[in-house]
């Protein structure tokens, strides 16, 4: 029989995001032991991981035989695979088939309940997990991140353990909560946790300088800087200089919405200057911000530039200023979306053209295949370096060859940057 519910896909990647909540409940067999555990009977174990674009990538085993590369998101709540291929090679049952609404399009999808799944890290053991599984690869992760991703693993894993997070050195401490002694000399705020989300408090001032008091999720499944959603009755506005963008894709389609800069965040005793704002289009996207009462979301691209601890067991989050606090916020000013194809993912293709950018004007079209950028070779970059050519410098003269219908086009723009 198959059960409805419904989940709201968004997570990020540049230079769109696609940010995942998702509240799934589902029974779990009785075991000697359930949940995650460190292995060995020691009370910490540092764990390695690869970063793309602002999101935290873990290698995962599931059930000790299939190696996978999973989000660390506190945006979702079980462990969520987006390829059934891995569970079919397991010959693993699935134990129930549920409806998923996604926005975008909004189209009714499936995807399947998996239970008694062992989830196996480097010196940690996730056991008899309760994991949802996509029927199709909806969400093409590796495409649109340009490396092998499967999945994302959530509350069910950060529950668990007090995470420090290295984010210059890429890695992260997972310690027992009843050894965990508080840092000094980091700032200490107060972490709300409802339906399994992380929550703070923090302020932004806009356009006319109004200071706002709003309430954030910590999304680290989430590259973007900050995603408001528009609130005239706070004076949450859309900035007047603003871009039209797709800001994101979900499991329904594409999700449109709005670019642009506020004057200020601030967290703690830390402020941003000029940060770059996300603001969905709410006759496009599922009003997925008002499920629990909140302002939006803060993603990878501020998370990353801070020393974080996070507690879910004490409700606190502890941050200090890490070497990249001061970077400049970057977006995409060519105006083109870009996936990863083949094999070697080293194929690049245009998914998107925004309208009226310079690379609409200057004729890019979609589905061309990107062969050179500024006379380097493509095949020998990854997407996030492809990414960074064109989310800094306006003024900066980008000149592509791209293959359209087999043959080669040349063409040339320059990066505007209109917020």
């Amino acid at each position: 029989m198959k059960n409805s519910i419904q989940v709201f896909f968004k997570k990020i990647y540049y230079p769109v995001y696609l940010i995942i909540f998702l509240s799934l409940a589902g029974p779990n067999a009785e075991a000697q032991y359930f949940g995650f555990k460190i292995n060995s009977g020691k009370i910490s174990v540092r764990l390695e991981y690869t970063t793309l674009n602002n999101l935290v990538i873990i290698p995962v085993k599931l059930n000790n035989q299939v190696p996978l590369n999973l989000v660390m998101d506190t945006g979702v709540r079980s462990t969520i695979l987006t390829d059934r291929r891995f569970t079919d090679f397991l010959r693993l049952p699935y134990d129930r088939v549920i409806t998923i609404n996604g926005p975008g399009d909004f189209s009714t999808l499936e995807a399947y309940v998996v239970t008694q799944i062992d989830l196996h890290l480097e010196g940690v053991t996730g056991y008899d997990q309760t994991i949802l599984v996509l029927s199709n690869d909806y969400l093409r992760l590796s495409s649109v991140l340009g490396s092998q991703v499967h999945g994302m693993i959530g509350y069910d894993f950060y529950n668990r353990f007090v995470m420090d997070f290295d984010f210059p050195n890429n890695t992260v401490l997972l310690k027992e909560p009843r050894k965990f002694v508080p840092p000094k000399n980091y700032c200490e705020l107060p972490l709300m946790i409802e339906d399994t989300k992380p929550y703070i408090w923090a302020t932004i001032t806009t356009g006319d300088s109004a200071t706002i008091r709003v309430k954030l999720m910590i999304d680290t499944g989430a590259s973007h800087s900050l995603l408001l959603k528009e609130d005239p009755d706070l004076g949450i506005l859309v900035p007047e200089k603003n871009i039209t963008s797709e800001i994101g894709r979900g499991l329904g389609g594409s999700i449109e919405g709005k670019i642009g800069k506020i004057n200020s965040l601030t967290i703690g005793d830390f402020t941003f200057r000029d940060v770059i704002t996300s603001f969905p289009d709410p006759d496009n996207y599922p009003d997925t911000l008002s499920i629990i009462d909140r302002n939006g979301t803060i993603g990878g691209e501020i998370l990353s530039r801070f020393r974080m601890f996070i507690d879910y067991r004490h409700s606190k989050i502890y941050l200090r200023k890490n070497q990249n606090f001061t970077k400049k916020f970057g977006y995409n000013m060519s105006g083109i979306s870009v996936i990863a194809e083949g094999k070697d993912l080293d194929n690049y293709r245009i998914s998107n053209v925004r309208k009226e950018s310079p690379a609409d004007l200057a004729g890019v079209r979609v589905n061309d295949k990107i062969l050179t950028i500024n006379g380097y070779n493509c095949e020998d970059m990854t997407l996030g370096e492809i990414y960074k050519i064109f989310n800094y410098d306006p003024g900066k003269m980008i000149r592509v060859f791209l293959e359209r219908d087999n043959e080669v086009v040349k063409t040339q723009f320059e990066l505007v940057d209109p917020i």
